[in-house]
């Protein structure tokens, strides 16, 4: 089971997103199970908010390489990757994650940044397909 999933306590990750992104500034951990003992030092539970048209999932995830980092849509999934070192320098840090959407939803317009040690992704609401 991958980070995000772990942390969302949920194997479909966005749909959680999307039940909490009408709420501004929503900590997923105060509602969701985590697995905060299997995170990088540093690292955090995501956090969901609604901005307009976008949900926007963020969390904190220092010792990334910005020039690592891919989003990509495979269908109705959405795979991120990145890697980096621990702080420390004596560990490797991985995100291989595949977040679940509804299927036929079009995930081309996903963006993934990597800026002052957060991930932020952002998610159009018109391109997921509502089940």
């Amino acid at each position: 089971m991958g980070l995000l999933k772990k942390l969302f306590g949920t194997t479909d990750a966005m749909e959680d997103a999307r039940a909490r992104a009408p709420h501004d500034e929503v900590p997923v951990a105060a509602t969701t199970k985590t697995a905060t003992s299997n995170l990088p030092a540093g690292w955090a539970s995501p956090t969901t908010r609604n901005e307009g048209d976008t949900i926007v999932l963020e969390m904190p995830a220092p010792g990334l390489d910005p020039d690592t980092l891919t989003v990509e849509p495979e269908g109705s999934k959405l795979l991120l990757r990145a890697s980096g070192r621990s702080a420390d320098g004596h560990r490797t840090i991985s995100l291989d994650e595949s977040l679940n959407f509804p299927d036929g939803s079009d995930l081309s317009g996903v963006t993934a940044v990597y800026d002052d040690d957060r991930l932020v992704i952002r998610i159009p609401k018109t391109g997921l397909k509502h089940t």
